[in-house]
């Protein structure tokens, strides 16, 4: 190791050295923790930056504990603390959910959690400067900045870089729900949230971790974490680069009894000759190990838990011969100079003696053998439903927006910011559109999906530039809205969900965990198969972000349609297919329940032309636009004035006690006209009887009339504020184009 704390300590040369030296030791300390370390130079700095540091590591109470979980780590947190760290331990209840572990059944997942607590704690771990973190607990307490941080991460990660991630659930890329693309977000926030200096984990974590470092980078984040990764020892059947929780004879696990070690070291492979190292173990292990390697999971034990562990250095004592370290074991196995049943029997004999104080922690401590029991009966009971071959129901869980039992609700979800970033008044026109189709119905709510703009990178993750967005937008329906005497509430998608956070992200997470009985087998409600499927039209799979924000509609639909009467969503044909999304896991999982299962409501969406009419400009400009916007004579394809009228009386904004235009003109033109109707006009103007010159200034009077409510808004504080920052944001976004 090439070490430089040539900068460490001031005043004397004699405490500068001694600075020095500190450092050099707590450097050393740390990096035997880790095969591998992403970076030393880093690692050497932050020593120097603070005395004091953060490292964590997360486990999944998912029912069992082997033997490196207890013991290895117990020796890896002993020192990290040592050199000065605090070790933040992350209970990970919530990703235990995500990936399936007992279950799915949250109160057997925080059992097996204190079970883990528990093994720690007797087997040498020293506990003043490690912390247990539960998941849900802390995600809770920090809402709303843990998941906007999750939100942003997912913003700026590519799907096909989340999923090479996914080897840490032991899922292979092809075979995952959509929840577990939440996974490894989630793991990459915990980093940032958990104010982790050091990612303290195994070596197959390593892509997680990078993808951390990797964000940093994206976003302009100065120190990256460090990461510190560990051995992973090996499994004990033969060709097996690591332990396997599923197969009880590939590890010794904690709550093994002595008669369990010996079957099992006793069986365990145990070669002479070294092999090349398979895909699997180059991802397993540190970049500088060699390329051949000897595969043998008994030496493996010997060298990372016997001659070294919580309480310290050891010696193992093989045919007569005493060894202090394991390359000299190893070198003597490989020439035959020591017997396989030598090594084996030492072996059990220490990891006996080491796994005997935790044998009695578990038979002494009556909380902890309550724990052992009752951990145990989980496992059998999910073992009986997994052998039943039945997909166990899962509770209802989610957010809940309406108390109202008897509600008959129209839900119109806002148009998302697109890449102008402004807000126009054919935008506002189009939501007070579908809430005056949904007139009938005692609620009438506008849905802004305010977090889940941040997932789709819209507006480049600025919140605050989306909220002021959304305001504008609210605002403006409002103006409208009151003009026709129509009641409606704005629902923003974050306030929503902060009035119950954990709640409302199981509800996400269960969305895509959610599994069904085929031919084939279980098979994910919502994969990414039925993620891309759904997507709004014209919108292609490729990051992480899309997977979060179908999931994040799912939850809000049912969030909406929880304990009310009916609910009927209005929308157009462009987010057609991410509703029937929806609505078809309501019906499929929530069929008579207190959840109502909601009809889709589709309008046909009749031009993409568009003035461009922005909230906020000034009259004087929106009559300049009008003017001069395309109407070429007989095109009604393409009329941006004649879909702006068309969009005015659908919101019965034009008083209908008079003709819907007046034309004026001289006679040689035709003389003075009046049309009643929509489709008066369109013949007329189709037929070329009525000329752009005549139509123009008569459709522009009854738009502009229909549209001052909306002028009048500059003069509200509120809307002002909005306006100002949604300018501020554009201006720097145009400057740092240019750059």
């Amino acid at each position: 190791l090439l070490l430089d704390f040539s900068r460490a300590g001031a005043g004397t040369a004699g405490t500068a050295g001694t600075a020095s030296e500190d450092l050099e030791k707590r450097f050393r300390l740390l990096r035997s923790v880790g095969e591998e370390c992403q970076t030393e130079p880093e690692l050497q700095e932050l020593l120097r930056r603070k005395a004091s540091f953060n490292l964590y590591d997360g486990f999944e109470p998912s029912g069992r504990m082997h033997i490196a979980q207890g013991l290895f780590k117990a020796v890896n947190v002993n020192k990290c603390t040592e050199a000065g760290g605090i070790f933040k331990f992350y209970v990970a209840d919530w990703f235990a959910l995500m990936n399936d572990k007992m279950g799915g059944d949250m109160k057997k997942i925080k059992d097996t959690g204190m079970y883990f607590v528990h093994v720690w704690k007797s087997c040498g771990m020293k506990m003043e400067n490690v912390r247990f973190i539960w998941a849900s607990d802390f995600i809770e307490e920090n809402a709303t900045e843990y998941w906007t941080k999750m939100l942003d991460i997912s913003r700026v990660t590519s799907l096909v870089r989340v999923k090479r991630c996914c080897t840490i659930m032991g899922r292979e890329e092809g075979n995952l729900t959509a929840a577990q693309i939440l996974y490894p977000l989630m793991q990459c926030t915990d980093i940032f949230l958990l104010r982790a200096d050091i990612c303290q984990l195994g070596l197959d974590q390593r892509k997680v971790n990078m993808q951390a470092r990797e964000y940093c980078g994206s976003v302009g984040i100065k120190h990256k974490p460090i990461i510190l990764s560990h051995h992973m020892l090996m499994g004990l059947k033969a060709g097996q680069a690591k332990m396997s929780k599923s197969d009880p004879d590939s590890a010794v696990f904690m709550e093994d009894t002595p008669e369990d070690v010996r079957r099992k070291i006793t069986n365990a492979a145990c070669p002479r000759e070294k092999e090349k190292k398979s895909a699997k173990q180059s991802e397993l292990q540190g970049d500088d190990t060699e390329e051949w390697i000897l595969n043998n999971p008994v030496i493996d034990y010997v060298r990372y838990l016997i001659l070294e562990n919580s309480k310290g250095r050891h010696t193992i004592t093989i045919d007569g011969k005493t060894y202090g370290e394991a390359d000299s074991l190893e070198k003597d196995f490989i020439e035959g100079k020591i017997t396989e049943k030598g090594l084996k029997e030492a072996c059990i004999e220490r990891l006996n003696e080491i796994m005997a104080g935790c044998r009695k922690h578990f038979a002494e401590d009556k909380e902890a053998r309550d724990l052992v029991a009752l951990v145990e009966q989980h496992k059998a009971e999910v073992q009986r439903d997994k052998d039943s071959g039945v997909v166990k129901a899962s509770p209802l869980r989610s957010l809940q927006v309406f108390s109202d039992t008897d509600a008959s609700v129209a839900v119109v979800f806002a148009p998302r910011p697109d890449s102008s970033s402004v807000v126009t008044a054919e935008a506002t026109l189009s939501a007070l559109r579908a809430l005056v189709r949904g007139r009938k119905h005692k609620k009438l709510v506008l849905w802004c999906e305010d977090w889940s703009c941040l997932a789709l990178d819209k507006m480049n993750g600025d919140l605050k530039a989306i909220a002021a967005y959304y305001g504008i937008l609210a605002e403006s329906v409002k103006a409208l809205a009151k003009a026709v005497k129509l009641d409606i509430e704005v629902k923003m998608q974050s306030e929503e969900i902060l009035r119950n956070p954990n709640m409302y992200w199981i509800s996400v997470i269960d969305a895509g965990r959610k599994k069904r009985l085929t031919a084939k087998g279980e098979e994910p409600v919502i994969g990414l198969e039925e993620v891309a499927n759904h997507l709004p039209a014209g919108e292609n799979l490729t990051e992480s972000g899309q997977v979060v924000a179908t999931l994040m509609h799912v939850a809000d639909t049912l969030a909406l349609c929880r304990g009310v009467k009916e609910v009927t969503i209005y929308s157009d044909e462009h987010c057609e297919r991410y509703h029937t999304l929806g609505m078809q896991y309501l019906k499929e999982n929530f069929a008579n329940t207190e959840v109502c299962v909601p009809s889709v409501d589709v309008e046909k969406k009749k031009s993409d032309a568009s003035i461009s009419l922005v909230l906020g400009e000034g009259e004087s400009i929106w009559n300049s636009k009008m003017k001069k916007c395309y109407c070429l004579e007989g095109d009604l394809a393409n009329n941006p004035l004649m879909d702006l009228l068309d969009l005015v009386l659908s919101c019965e904004l034009l008083d209908t006690s008079r003709p819907l235009l007046e034309v004026r003109q001289k006679a040689e033109h035709g003389g003075d006209k009046d049309y009643a109707s929509l489709p008066e006009v369109t013949k007329a103007f189709g037929s070329k009887e009525l000329h752009p010159s005549a139509f123009k200034p008569a459709a522009q009077e009854r738009v502009k009339s229909a549209l001052a409510p909306l002028v009048q808004l500059p003069k509200e504080a509120n809307f002002k504020k909005c306006c100002t920052t949604l300018d501020n944001f554009i201006k720097a976004q145009n400057k740092k184009a240019k750059k």
